[in-house]
């Protein structure tokens, strides 16, 4: 369904940034099931989880279009959301959006637990208050932003154990530098549109996208070792499952995407194929994320 189509409910949905929604929805569960599986499952927390980090990161994603509304007119790839195609009303948006963002933080809070709850709210905040606005300021607006994006982890975990435990400490880490090299590829392919908008990511202040390359190395490699040292490859047993080591599936499914990545990230940071390796590189991001955190998850349950 798509807002173009000109139906409201097609509009609202969109607002929400489903894509992005999932990912946080994704991530959140990942933390749950990867902390202590051990511990009984409450269906109470897990529903409440589920629903509450889908709502907030969609109140998020209608309250960005309503901040950004002006600079979304403007860009090519933006330019029929909602509110730049006059679908819906900004005011209806930004009420939309803080009803959702409210919801959500409330399901956590009180569905799971207050801490949960409380790291819910900080993604919001985090996500509206510091990320949004920084996007127009500064370069460093895109290591600001890996913040809330990585915060989803540790709601699942807080909402599993009642804390952060050291297992969702590494997927916030995996998540924060994961986060990097898949903007800095869309950076690069979304540069004139980004421009256009106002937005002082690396490529715009930087045209060759060398910035960018050489940000997503920085980012990518500690990224595996914070991937090893989940499946055990540089300490121990590590924390994929009872079949931990060389006997994890989660060791060799993780070696293989990334390495895939890494090759990518390489062809990324040579100036003659920047350009032509930017969609796949992306692509490869969006694939890679998923693919790890389903079978580690998948290994840490059975």
């Amino acid at each position: 369904m798509n807002a173009r189509a000109g139906s409201i409910p097609a509009a609202l949905w969109e607002l929400t940034k489903p894509r992005l929604s999932f990912l946080s929805v994704l991530t959140a569960l990942a933390g749950y099931f990867c902390s202590n599986p051990q511990a009984p499952t409450d269906p109470k927390a897990l529903v409440s989880l589920a629903l509450g980090t889908a709502l907030a990161a969609g109140g998020c994603g209608a309250l960005n279009m309503w901040w950004e509304s002006e600079a979304d007119a403007k860009m090519e790839r933006t330019r029929h959301r909602p509110i730049p195609a006059q679908l819906i009303q900004p005011a209806a948006v930004l009420l939309f959006g803080l009803a959702l963002a409210a919801l959500g933080v409330g399901l956590v809070w009180f569905g799971a637990n207050p801490l949960a709850g409380l790291l819910t709210l900080a993604t919001v905040a985090s996500y509206l208050l510091l990320y949004t606005p920084l996007k127009s300021l500064t370069s460093w607006c895109t290591l600001v932003g890996s913040l809330p994006g990585a915060i989803p982890p540790i709601i699942g975990t807080a909402a599993k154990v009642g804390a952060i435990d050291e297992m969702g400490w590494l997927l916030f880490a995996l998540l924060f530098c994961w986060q990097i090299p898949h903007f800095m590829a869309l950076a690069v392919m979304c540069r004139e549109d980004y421009v256009r908008g106002g937005f002082k990511v690396a490529t715009v202040s930087d045209p060759s996208g060398r910035t960018a390359a050489l940000w997503s190395l920085a980012f990518i490699i500690p990224m595996f070792f914070v991937a090893g040292k989940l499946a055990g490859t540089f300490f121990g047993l590590g924390y994929a499952g009872h079949l931990g080591g060389f006997k994890s599936p989660f060791l060799w499914v993780s070696f293989v995407a990334g390495a895939w990545f890494f090759k990518l990230s390489l062809d990324f940071a040579l100036p003659h194929r920047r350009a032509e390796v930017a969609k796949p590189f992306f692509l490869g991001s969006i694939l890679y994320l998923p693919l790890v955190l389903l079978t580690l998850t998948l290994n840490r349950l059975f």
